[in-house]
C-alpha cells in the first residue's frame, strides 16, 4: 500500500470515528424525522387551514414527488428522505403556527423572519427541481421549549453523521 492510499485510508477512519462520536448524541427518545407525518404545505396555508399547534416544536421541511420524496446529493450518499431544512420554536408565543406561516411567506417571497424561507426564495430552489407545491412538513409538538431545540438539534446530529453536511437550506446547527 502506498504511503499516499495510507494518508486517506488514515483520514477516513479519522471521520468514521468522529462520526460515531456524532451518533452517540442522539437521544433515544427523540424519533427520526422519517416517523414525522408528512402534510403538503400548499393544503396548509393555500385549503382551508389544518389545525397547526400554537406551541413549541420542531420541525422538517422535504420535498416529494407524489409521496415519494426527492432524492437529494449529499457528500457522503443520497438523502433519500429529501429533507430541505430543520427547524424549531422555542418562543411559546409564536409557537409552531407562527413559525410555520413565516416559513410559507417567505417562500412565496414576502417579507417575513424565515431564513430558510427565505433562501429557498433567493436561490430559486422552486426552478431547481424543488418545486413549490411539492413541499411538505412534519412537525413534532412539545410542552417545553427546550424540549424542541434538543428535538432539532438531535435531527441535526443524526443528519450529520448520514450525510457528512447538513441539510441543503440550514446555514448552521441550531
Amino acid at each position: 500500500m502506498s504511503r499516499r492510499t495510507r494518508f486517506w485510508w488514515c483520514v477516513i477512519d479519522r471521520i468514521k470515528r468522529r462520526l460515531t462520536r456524532f451518533a452517540c448524541l442522539r437521544k433515544a427518545n427523540m424519533p427520526g424525522w422519517e416517523e414525522l407525518e408528512w402534510i403538503r404545505a400548499g393544503e396548509i396555508f393555500q385549503g382551508p387551514e389544518l389545525e397547526i399547534p400554537n406551541r413549541p416544536g420542531a420541525y422538517a421541511v422535504r420535498c416529494s414527488s407524489k409521496g415519494t420524496p426527492i432524492p437529494i446529493a449529499r457528500v457522503f450518499r443520497r438523502d433519500t428522505s429529501g429533507i430541505l431544512f430543520f427547524g424549531s420554536t422555542a418562543i411559546e408565543a409564536e409557537g409552531l403556527r407562527g413559525r410555520l406561516k413565516a416559513f410559507w411567506r417567505a417562500v412565496n417571497g414576502m417579507a417575513a423572519p424565515h431564513a430558510e424561507g427565505q433562501r429557498y426564495h433567493q436561490a430559486e430552489y422552486d426552478n431547481r427541481g424543488f418545486p413549490q407545491n411539492a413541499l411538505e412538513i412534519g412537525w413534532r409538538e412539545f410542552d417545553a421549549p427546550p424540549d424542541a431545540v434538543a428535538q432539532e438539534l438531535a435531527w441535526f446530529d443524526e443528519y450529520f453523521c448520514l450525510f457528512g453536511e447538513l441539510p441543503p437550506l440550514n446555514r448552521r446547527r441550531g
